[in-house]
C-alpha cells in the first residue's frame, strides 16, 4: 500500500514539473516579438495620394541615351525620358495591384544578401502619380545587373527583395526582358532595333 502511494506521489510530482515547464516555455514564447518592417512613414507621399501607378518596359536605356540628336518635342515620353518608339510595354495597375506593390516596397525586408553588379542597363520603370498626373515617386530597374534606382521621395522603402519585384512585374503582365523564370532574357537584336528606330525618328536641324 505504501509502495502504491509512493508511486502515485511520484507521478503527481512529475506531472507538476511538466506543467511548470510548459508554462515557462509559453512565457518565453510570448516574449518573442515578430517585427514587421514598415517603411511607409519614411516616404514623402501616402498611399491615399497615389491615383495611378504605371509600369513601363523599354529597350536598353543606356543604349538609347547614346542617340541624342532626335526631336524631343515629338512623341517624347517625359516619364521615362525617351521617345515612345523605344517603349515596349506600358501597364496601368488596378487597385489590387497598386496595394500589392505598395506593400511589397514598404512592408517587406529582404533577408537574403543582394549583390548588384557595376553595370546599369535599365529596361523597366515604375511611376507613382497623383490625381493631377504629377509623378510622386519612381523606381528605375535594371534586372540585367540587379540595380534599382529609387527617387528620394520613396525614403527607406527600398529594402525589398529584387526577386519579389521581378516576379511582381511578370505577374502584372510585363514580358520584355523577363522570361518564365523571371530572369533577364538578353536579346542580341536589341542594339539593331534601337538603331533602326532611331533612323525613323524626326531629327534635330543642324
Amino acid at each position: 500500500m505504501k509502495y502504491i502511494k509512493f508511486i502515485l506521489l511520484f507521478l503527481f510530482f512529475v506531472s507538476c514539473q511538466e506543467s511548470k515547464t510548459k508554462k515557462n516555455t509559453k512565457k518565453k514564447e510570448s516574449k518573442i516579438v515578430t517585427k514587421e518592417y514598415d517603411f511607409s512613414d519614411s516616404m514623402q507621399f501616402k498611399f491615399e495620394e497615389i491615383a495611378s501607378i504605371e509600369v513601363y518596359s523599354f529597350l536598353n536605356k543606356a543604349m538609347v541615351e547614346i542617340y541624342k540628336n532626335y526631336r524631343k518635342d515629338i512623341n517624347f515620353n517625359s516619364d521615362v525620358q525617351m521617345s515612345n518608339d523605344f517603349i515596349k510595354e506600358k501597364i496601368k495597375l488596378n487597385d489590387k495591384q497598386k496595394l500589392e506593390l505598395f506593400n511589397l516596397i514598404t512592408k517587406d525586408s529582404c533577408k537574403t544578401e543582394q549583390n548588384p553588379s557595376e553595370c546599369y542597363n535599365p529596361r523597366h520603370a515604375i511611376f507613382f502619380k497623383d490625381n493631377k498626373n504629377k509623378v510622386l515617386g519612381s523606381i528605375e530597374i535594371c534586372l540585367d545587373c540587379d540595380v534599382f534606382n529609387h527617387s528620394e521621395s520613396l525614403g527607406n522603402a527600398t529594402f525589398y527583395c529584387y526577386d519579389d519585384m521581378r516576379i511582381f512585374l511578370y505577374n502584372v503582365g510585363i514580358r520584355y526582358f523577363i522570361n518564365d523564370d523571371h530572369r533577364g532574357n538578353k536579346t542580341e537584336e536589341e542594339y539593331s532595333e534601337i538603331e533602326r528606330i532611331h533612323r525613323t525618328l524626326p531629327k534635330l536641324k543642324d
